[in-house]
C-alpha cells in the first residue's frame, strides 16, 4: 500500500482548515486516513501550521511521500530538514525542528519606478562630483597665490 502525507480539508465555507493526515494514495482527500499528524490554519496573519514531529518522521522513514503543499510546509517548520539529517546517517537525538527565517519579499518596481531611482542615482552622483571639484579648487587656488 502507497501512503502519502497530504492535507485533508474541514472547517466551513469559506473558511478552509486542513489536517495533515497519512492515507492510502488512492482514496478520496476527506475519506478515512490511517493516522491525523499536523494541523494547517491559513486563515490567520501569520498561518498556524504544527506537525507532531515524531509521527511525520517516523512515516517519511517508513516510505510515506508527501504531498507538494504539505513538503512546503514541512519545510517551513524544520522537519524536512531533520529528516535529511536522518537520511544521510546523522544522529538527531536532542534536536527538535527549527523553523526557517522568512524570506523578505521585494517589491517589482514599474518602468517609471526605476527610471526616477536611476535619475536619483546620477543627481547625487554629479553633486558628490561638484562637491569633489570644489573641494580640489580652493587646495590648486591656494598655493598660486602664495607664491
Amino acid at each position: 500500500m502507497a501512503t502519502v502525507i497530504r492535507l485533508a480539508r474541514f472547517g466551513k465555507r469559506h473558511n478552509p482548515i486542513y489536517r495533515a493526515v497519512v492515507i492510502d494514495s488512492r482514496k478520496a482527500r476527506d475519506d478515512s486516513f490511517i493516522e491525523q499528524v499536523g494541523f494547517y490554519n491559513p486563515n490567520q496573519k501569520t498561518p498556524d501550521i504544527k506537525f507532531d514531529q515524531e509521527k511525520v518522521l517516523k512515516w517519511l522513514q517508513t516510505g510515506a511521500q508527501p504531498s507538494d503543499t504539505v513538503r512546503s510546509l514541512l519545510k517551513k517548520v524544520g522537519i524536512m530538514d531533520l529528516f535529511h539529517e536522518i537520511r544521510a546517517g546523522r544522529s538527531i537525538e536532542g534536536k527538535t525542528a527549527a523553523p526557517r527565517a522568512e524570506k523578505a519579499k521585494k517589491a517589482k518596481l514599474g518602468p517609471k519606478a526605476l527610471a526616477k531611482i536611476e535619475a536619483e542615482k546620477a543627481a547625487k552622483e554629479a553633486a558628490a562630483a561638484e562637491a569633489a571639484a570644489a573641494a580640489e579648487a580652493p587646495a590648486a587656488e591656494a598655493p598660486a597665490a602664495e607664491a
